[in-house]
């Protein structure tokens, strides 16, 4: 017979273990736990608060994930009792204490810890991205029939288009502009063309875009005839914040036919493609060009560096590139140990950051690259 208190244990076990399974859904996550140590009259207090302490982090380990191990065990006669051992099965990234209390017979730790695990992922998910689109460069062999020569300008408007329609983007149209990282960082106070015609900006967290389209002709002859095809080479080249850093080149190469030549014109007119079909397969190529151009740009990590303040760490992107209070972000490298931060105050273009340790020196974060983590 099993006992019913082993029962109720089981189901107090399972409902908590639901919440925390849910809760473990997340890489990294913010929870409040509190600890707490009886005292021992010969114990010294440190040692007390150290017992809470751990208690505390054990609590916040389990809010983040558990594993249950179960087994049973037969008592005397025919008793049966059910025995849990309950461990967790996140880790605790960053913490920090926020309250402590001690009366006559307890001593009580509260904190704040980052639980989870930061696993390495293959797309940041934006929520928002401004992009620059500058202007295309188009290299056209001149043995390009001529009005396959003017289909890269249409290819570009087919481009700026699909970017365009994703709501999760913002396009800045300067197509009058050609893309000269040097010359764009340049100090524009003494510019005449920037003084005259107005200077362009990318910001940080922003992105700028030029595309390369050529066009080459390749013949191939066989035993009864020749065929024509047009090599096509689209590249889009991404850079990003405003000291234009390179993060990634997208290409596409495709070799479409555009004519045959056979014993007689009407043979080599009927077995060539006709110009609809060609241009159906250059927006093809444009289209899967422009998802991967996109996924790139998504898939971008979110980060900045940051200059300490005295209200936080001050950070120049903010909501303008989708960062909201409460977004978790980590520094981690050589000279800085593993920190977690959390956003405190959001701008257009600028937030204010705050280590979830507090002990954490502002001055060592400081100049310091953070990484957001993905966003959902």
């Amino acid at each position: 017979m099993i006992k019913r208190s082993s029962f109720l244990t089981f189901l107090c076990l399972f409902f908590l273990c639901t919440q925390i399974a849910e809760a473990s859904k997340k890489d990294i996550e913010i929870v409040t736990a509190t600890g707490r140590a009886a005292i021992i009259s010969e114990e010294h207090v440190d040692d007390t608060r150290a017992r809470a302490l751990e208690d505390a982090l054990y609590s916040a380990a389990l809010l983040g994930g558990a594993e249950i191990d179960g087994f049973s065990s037969v008592q005397a006669g025919t008793q049966l009792d059910d025995h849990f051992v309950v461990r967790p099965s996140s880790k605790i990234v960053d913490y920090d204490v926020v309250d402590e209390q001690i009366d006559d017979l307890h001593y009580t730790v509260t904190i704040e810890a980052a639980v989870g695990e930061l696993k390495k992922v293959d797309c940041q998910n934006r929520l928002l991205n401004n992009v620059t689109m500058f202007a295309p460069m188009f290299r056209v062999d001149e043995t390009i029939p001529a009005w396959l020569s003017h289909q890269p300008a249409g290819l570009i408007k087919d481009l700026y288009e699909q970017l365009k329609r994703k709501s999760n983007f913002e396009l800045v149209n300067r197509s009058d502009l050609r893309l000269d990282p040097e010359e764009l960082t340049r100090d524009q106070n003494f510019s005449y063309k920037a003084l005259t015609s107005g200077a362009i900006r990318v910001a940080d967290g922003d992105f700028a875009v030029s595309t390369t389209i050529t066009l080459k002709k390749v013949a191939k002859n066989t035993s009864f005839q020749q065929e024509h095809f047009a090599e096509v080479t689209i590249e889009s080249t991404i850079f990003v914040d405003s000291d234009y850093r390179l993060t990634q080149m997208i290409n596409h190469q495709l070799q479409v036919p555009i004519r045959k030549i056979l014993p007689t014109r009407f043979m080599s007119d009927l077995a060539s493609p006709n110009q609809a079909k060609i241009r159906q397969e250059l927006s093809s190529i444009m289209s899967e060009h422009a998802a991967e151009l996109s996924t790139a740009i998504l898939c971008t990590p979110l980060s900045a560096t940051m200059v300490s303040k005295e209200d936080g760490m001050h950070i120049p992107i903010g909501s303008r590139q989708g960062l909201q209070e409460n977004r978790l972000a980590f520094v981690s490298n050589k000279a800085v140990p593993w920190t977690v931060l959390r956003v405190v105050k959001t701008n257009t273009n600028s937030a204010v950051l705050k280590p979830l340790n507090r002990q954490r020196s502002p001055a060592q974060l400081s100049g310091q690259r953070v990484l957001f983590l993905e966003f959902n």
